[in-house]
């Protein structure tokens, strides 16, 4: 099998300098414009320390001299769109990866053409010209392989040392890797970088050379998956139905509303478009972003993450209002644009769990890191043992609430939280057909930014549920 990588490495600040040729020769950031977070960036920032996701406060900290511009994530979709279109009328299924990154089979369209360069060198070449983008492919045995060999193409072009295209070929892979740093690896964990630096091995090449059973003993059974790849073995078949980096749909009202529950509807036929695409291509939302454009010109912007991912349109109609609840705005609405970020899976190059962070406690991601850690030091035996100690009992509490029943003060252990927002309310029954249980559950937020979730039993006693936080 012969598959090849058609890659525009930094994608969206590709697109803002053919808008604004002034910024290529500057340090260039993208910011998302409703999280203020880095979405891409030039090489020379990525070299001074900041990474996508950051804020944009670490970015003014290691690359004050960077030009920071808001993000068109509906622009940077379309070019995509448009190396996909380039690729598939070769005639071959084609994959989504991240922004700029996309794979097609040319197995049989290789026996076209004199030489895997020669048909490497066409398609780059007509992807260039159907999205003026500069584009480099990389052929190989598996998509791993091809994926670091389309890199190596760009990295030759930055420095005008090679061509567009790289061909490893069959047999090759694991020579043609050996070389490479362990961070070309896919969000390879740090516990796994940091054994592998006590053991003095930088490459995939070291790594590859480790026996294989050694690996997993030492590195843990999630190890085996890096080790393969580091070999060139890299099983995973092509994937036509994986989700596009992102999906949007925008709304222009044929007169522009100042009534808020106008907006409301709108806003909340959009979820339903988008829950109605995610569910088709069997994809989930792991975050949404919404955008505002009023009749003064301005425009306003939020987003969330979607915990956990879902398709639902109920459930995505409730996260748009909310963002549309906790946004001002003074002019009549005139356009409405709402996005859903599908969840990917690791090896296809997306990295989007990152890139929303978690709002709520930092105590609670300290000790999901912590149980990471303590997992890839002593195996799953050691998770398997605290959790026969069973599940927290719920905690009596005292709650004060509103007219309608909802938690507006909770109160233990000698604290007082105010609640600041009632994200969603259920009802649970079990045993209904012997003694009925019936609990009333609402999660909140308080003023501190600590997600609880509560609930109220039969008799109208209230618990803090401790099994979901």
């Amino acid at each position: 099998m012969r598959l090849a990588c058609l890659l525009v490495e930094h994608l969206p600040t590709h697109v803002e300098t053919r808008r604004n040729p002034a910024a290529a020769a500057a340090p260039l950031a993208v910011l998302r414009t409703w999280d203020g977070r880095v979405l891409d960036a030039s090489p020379d920032v990525i070299a001074a320390g900041v990474g996508v996701g950051d804020s944009r406060r670490r970015l003014e900290q290691l690359c004050p001299q960077a030009i920071v511009l808001p993000a068109d994530e509906t622009a940077y979709q379309s070019h995509h769109d448009r190396l996909r279109d380039a690729l598939a009328a070769f005639g071959g299924a084609v994959e989504d990866g991240a922004l700029g990154e996309l794979f097609s089979d040319v197995t049989a369209l290789a026996r076209s053409f004199p030489s895997d360069k020669a048909l490497a060198l066409q398609l780059a070449a007509q992807a260039q010209r159907e999205a003026h983008l500069p584009a480099a492919v990389g052929i190989a045995a598996n998509k791993f392989t091809a994926l670091q060999a389309a890199r190596q193409a760009t990295a030759a072009k930055r420095t005008l040392q090679g061509s567009q295209a790289v061909v490893v070929p069959t047999g090759g892979e694991a020579h043609f890797l050996a070389p490479l740093p362990l961070y070309a690896l896919p969000d390879p964990p740090v516990e796994m970088l940091r054994r592998l630096h006590l053991l003095d091995i930088t490459t995939l090449g070291g790594l590859a050379r480790l026996p294989h059973a050694a690996a997993i003993r030492q590195l843990d059974t999630e190890a085996a998956l890096f080790h393969d790849l580091a070999r060139g073995i890299d099983p995973r078949p092509l994937a036509p139905q994986s989700p596009p980096p992102l999906v949007t749909r925008t709304l222009r009202l044929p007169d522009p509303a100042d009534d808020r529950q106008h907006v409301l509807a709108a806003l909340e036929h959009l979820a339903g478009q988008l829950a109605r695409e995610l569910e088709h291509g069997g994809h989930h939302a792991q975050a949404i972003s919404m955008v505002i454009s009023t009749a003064d010109g301005q425009r306003y912007t939020d987003g969330a993450a979607v915990k956990p991912p879902s398709a639902d349109a109920a459930r995505l109609r409730r996260l748009a209002g909310r963002l549309l609840g906790q946004t001002e705005f003074a002019a009549p609405v005139d356009a409405l644009t709402l996005t859903a970020y599908p969840l990917r899976d690791w090896h296809m190059g997306a990295r989007q769990l990152n890139l929303f962070e978690e709002t709520a406690s930092p105590r609670l991601r300290r000790l999901h890191e912590a149980l990471r850690t303590l997992r890839q030091r002593f195996g799953e035996a050691v998770v398997c043992l605290a959790s026969a100690i069973g599940q927290p009992l719920p905690l009596p509490i005292q709650v004060e609430t509103d007219s309608h029943g909802a938690p507006l003060q909770l109160r233990w252990g000698g604290w007082s939280r105010r609640v600041t927002t009632v994200y969603e309310s259920w009802r649970e029954q079990c045993r209904w057909w012997d003694q009925p249980v019936i609990h009333d559950y609402y999660q909140v937020e308080t003023a501190a930014v600590t997600a609880f979730t509560v609930f109220r039993d039969a008799g109208g006693c209230w618990f803090l549920d401790r099994r979901r936080g």
